[in-house]
């Protein structure tokens, strides 16, 4: 019983640290300027988290208009000539081979043990792709619902909706 009071405490702890209540936020061009002695400037690192429920609730992925579908269109355009490129016994495997190495590539850069941890929680495969991240920060914007941060990570962007996510513990400030 001692046990699992001390292990709430220090869960609630943690994740209470996490959380940042974002009071005001003033657009200085170059700068956002969070609680008057925060900074966040195109270029930055911020840190992801972990989501505040089974996936991310104020993070999202800003889809490409560059769709699979739209692929396979622009490759039934080029016609049958231009898709079979590659397809030689030869290029395939090298082309297998790229992939292999870029799969494995990708799995050292994230770290073994803090991806092991991540893909041991009880979040969606989503949320997995990119809590514990830290993603560089390409602009901004105000809208209706507040400052929205645009960042991007191995080539996909996200938004973040920025005093929701400090709020909820989603990224740290």
């Amino acid at each position: 019983m001692k046990r699992t009071f001390i292990a709430i405490s220090f869960f609630l702890a943690i994740h209470a640290s996490a959380q940042l209540a974002v009071k005001s936020v003033q657009n200085k061009e170059t700068e956002l300027l969070v609680n008057d002695s925060l900074s966040i400037r195109k270029g930055d690192m911020l840190q992801i988290y972990l989501p505040a429920g089974k996936d991310f609730m104020f993070i999202k992925q800003i889809k490409s208009m560059l769709s699979t579908k739209l692929i396979g269109n622009l490759a039934d355009i080029a016609g049958t000539g231009a898709s079979a490129v590659g397809l030689g016994s030869g290029n395939a495997n090298i082309l297998q081979g790229a992939g292999k190495v870029m799969n494995m590539a990708s799995v050292i850069h994230r770290g073994a043990d803090a991806l092991n941890k991540i893909q041991d929680l009880p979040i969606s495969s989503a949320a997995k792709k990119i809590a514990g991240k830290k993603m560089e920060v390409v602009g901004w914007e105000l809208t209706d619902d507040g400052y929205i941060i645009l960042v991007s990570s191995e080539k996909k962007k996200y938004e973040i909706y920025l005093q929701e996510a400090a709020l909820a513990g989603e990224i740290a400030l």
